[in-house]
């Protein structure tokens, strides 16, 4: 009985301490986004993962195709062209991906269950924490895939 409950336990709990990166270095971090501009959610949301590793943030966006044509992908790559850690946990970030843009933020994982993200890129393209809109919309359209935390 107690291994039964302790398996439950384990089961409940996994999928939320998979998200959570190294605790010193926010390594490995898994946060679900959201693409914003001029603090406003774009219609119908653009969602994504991200990723920090360290030397890069690989983000994978979500969104409806034009048109109605579905549910459509795109992956980017940041290398991380400066760091600079403000305090245990968080992280100033500067990075440019493969298209050439550079965004820059914050990344703070102090809270590993609930890290908090923003990066603006030079077009002024915000990238955070996913709203509960974008969460409705993922639940909507793409039920089955975990973003992260």
């Amino acid at each position: 009985m107690i291994r039964r409950i302790l398996l439950c336990f384990i089961l409940i709990l996994l999928p939320a301490i998979s998200f959570a990166g190294d605790p010193d270095t926010g390594y490995g971090t898994l946060i679900a986004i959201e693409f914003k501009i001029d603090n406003q959610s774009y219609k119908p949301p653009i969602i994504g993962h991200l990723e920090y590793t360290g030397s890069s943030i690989d983000i994978v966006s979500i969104f409806e195709g034009i048109a109605g044509i579905g549910i459509l992908t795109q992956a980017q790559v940041y290398l991380v062209v400066e760091k600079k850690i403000i305090s245990k946990g968080v992280h100033y970030i500067k990075g440019k991906n493969q298209y050439g843009i550079i965004a820059s933020g914050t990344i703070d994982f102090r809270d590993q269950l609930k890290p908090k993200i923003t990066l603006v890129t030079e077009g002024g393209v915000v990238i955070t924490n996913i709203s509960n809109e974008g969460k409705k919309w993922q639940k909507k359209n793409i039920p089955n895939i975990e973003l992260g935390q």
